[in-house]
């Protein structure tokens, strides 16, 4: 586990107030252009996954962020990936939470919770 994450840290570079003041901005990106990282980043995140919950239904991922690793999570579970999106970005029954990021606190985030066949938790 070591390895891959020394392999991932090298990649992601920091951003000192980018956005807010006082909060260091983490690029990822370069991850996501590096095979070798990207799929350390997948490998820990399903060794985390399997370890915690050992049946798994439905992978979610928060907009934006949640979107570039959920569905390659998803793919290696062998279930389904679900964008979770802001307020007024999905059409149709939803549900509504409010959340907050680091640098920012928003009022809604919008689930479309006929995409889950029996809601128990999400992670």
């Amino acid at each position: 586990m070591a390895g891959k994450l020394d392999l991932i840290s090298k990649c992601i570079r920091t951003f000192p107030d980018f956005h807010t003041k006082g909060i260091p901005f983490k690029d990822i990106f370069p991850v996501l252009k590096d095979p070798k990282a990207l799929a350390a980043v997948t490998d820990l995140f399903e060794e985390q996954v399997r370890r915690a919950y050992p049946q798994v239904d439905l992978i979610v991922g928060l907009d934006a962020r949640g979107f570039l690793f959920g569905p390659l999570l998803a793919q290696r579970l062998g279930v389904g990936f679900a964008p979770i999106r802001k307020k007024g970005k999905l059409p149709g029954p939803t549900l509504s939470v409010a959340y907050s990021l680091e640098y920012a606190k928003y009022n809604r985030v919008k689930f479309c919770f006929f995409l889950v066949r029996n809601p128990v938790c999400g992670v």
